[in-house]
């Protein structure tokens, strides 16, 4: 297993948003975490990658562990981020060229020299299936791009520092049905070298894309599976009537 959570609470002041969970993450799997808003989807994501920390009032108890050892007991704070990284629902472009948006990470915390920026460039830039788009305009404005392409530079951003597990959140929510079918083929693709967590409001997302799926409400697990089973035979009534629309 890549990631591993053992007994996780999460309180942000005095309310806990995470209760008890425990779950484990497969290499070159998919995972998507479905459930209704506000049931803690986002800072479980961000409790992986340890920036729900930045939050006041943040405290935890219980494990996680990325290949065996607790994140929560490193002191290299950025180094746990580089390995989680984590893709948020808004599409970031930093004020810099293309070139620079990817190459941002790798510049500042691997040393690279140009010619190995250079390649980081193109290599992450293809890996998000960008680079054919952008290729002749790497020096104009990552502004420029529309939102499904700055979407896709987000990700080759992160890609840029080799992280072991991609986490996404709501990474479609504010794309066309087009550049949502260029998100998702990525993910597949990516799939095939890392470990990718996604939190998703679109069932018929998961279903498309997601080997496991994990169903969240109110900050606890109540039932996570293979997709296709989840899907077609769910064993909690509250799974049932969230997947059928009775809970939204």
């Amino acid at each position: 297993m890549a990631v591993c959570i053992n007994n996780l609470n999460v309180w942000l002041g005095s309310a806990q948003i995470l209760k008890d969970i425990n779950l484990q993450f497969k290499k070159q799997r998919i995972t998507a975490i479905v459930g209704p808003s506000g049931c803690g989807k986002t800072t479980l994501l961000r409790s992986i990658n340890r920036t729900a920390e930045l939050e006041e009032g943040f405290r935890c108890s219980g494990k996680i562990l990325l290949n065996g050892k607790n994140i929560y007991q490193s002191r290299d704070v950025s180094g746990i981020r580089r390995k989680m990284g984590l893709v948020l629902q808004t599409p970031v472009a930093l004020p810099l060229s293309i070139k620079e948006n990817v190459i941002f990470g790798a510049r500042y915390c691997r040393g690279k020299n140009k010619q190995e920026l250079d390649e980081i460039n193109e290599r992450c830039l293809k890996q998000a299936g960008l680079w054919e788009e952008v290729k002749n305009k790497l020096n104009k404005p990552a502004a420029e791009l529309s939102g499904g392409q700055k979407q896709r530079l987000s990700i080759a951003r992160v890609l840029a520092v080799e992280p072991e597990v991609l986490l996404l959140d709501e990474p479609c929510s504010s794309l066309d049905p087009a550049s949502t079918k260029v998100i998702e083929e990525l993910l597949i693709q990516l799939s095939r070298q890392l470990t990718v967590v996604l939190v998703t409001h679109n069932l018929f997302q998961a279903q498309r894309v997601a080997h496991d799926t994990i169903f969240m409400m109110e900050g606890t697990v109540v039932e996570r599976g293979p997709t296709g089973v989840m899907f077609s035979n769910p064993q909690k009534q509250e799974t049932r009537a969230f997947f059928s629309g009775l809970i939204w």
